[in-house]
Order: structure tokens, then C-alpha cells, then sequence
């Protein structure tokens, strides 16, 4: 479990009795790597699946579960074991 500043819903810094908010962030992570574009990250330029081009694609699922898992795998992360999470953060906001 990875603990860090906590962001909003708009992805500013969340505040907590007029202090940074900590707690655990490995969501949050995953999130902000989902959101991202190659390019942005600048101590891996490489990371950032582009997810946006997607949005009216024809591509299947796995092709994009498998963008999503090689951009989790930049960061440590193993999607597998994340996707049960990732799909229930995804319900929560529809």
C-alpha cells in the first residue's frame, strides 16, 4: 500500500484541517496514469496509454486492457490484480 498527498475530484490538492491530505494513493496513481498522454510524465515520457483515442474506435477490449496493463507495467503495476478495482472505480462515476 502506497500512501501520498491526496487529490479532489478535479485533481487539485486536497486539503484536511488546513494541512496536505495523506493517504493511500495506489488508485489514485492508477488513475492518473489512465488520464495521461505519452509525453507527460516527465521521468518516463513513455508512459501514458493515450486512452482518448479509444473513444470512438473500433478496438476491442483486450486491445485495450493490454494498452492499459503494458502503461500500468511502466509504473509497477500489475493489472491483473488492479482490474477488479479499476472496473469498480469506473461504476462508482457512471
Amino acid at each position: 500500500m502506497s500512501k501520498d498527498i491526496l487529490l479532489d475530484e478535479n485533481n487539485d490538492i486536497k486539503i484536511f484541517n488546513g494541512d496536505f491530505d495523506i493517504g493511500e494513493s495506489e488508485m489514485q496513481e492508477v488513475a492518473l496514469i489512465l488520464q495521461s498522454t505519452q509525453g507527460e510524465w516527465k521521468m518516463s515520457p513513455l508512459l501514458g496509454p493515450n486512452l482518448f483515442r479509444f473513444l470512438k474506435s473500433k478496438e476491442s477490449k483486450v486491445a485495450i486492457e493490454k494498452q492499459i496493463a503494458i502503461h500500468l507495467a511502466i509504473d509497477n503495476k500489475d493489472f491483473k490484480t488492479l482490474k477488479t478495482k479499476i472496473e469498480t472505480q469506473i461504476k462508482n462515476y457512471e
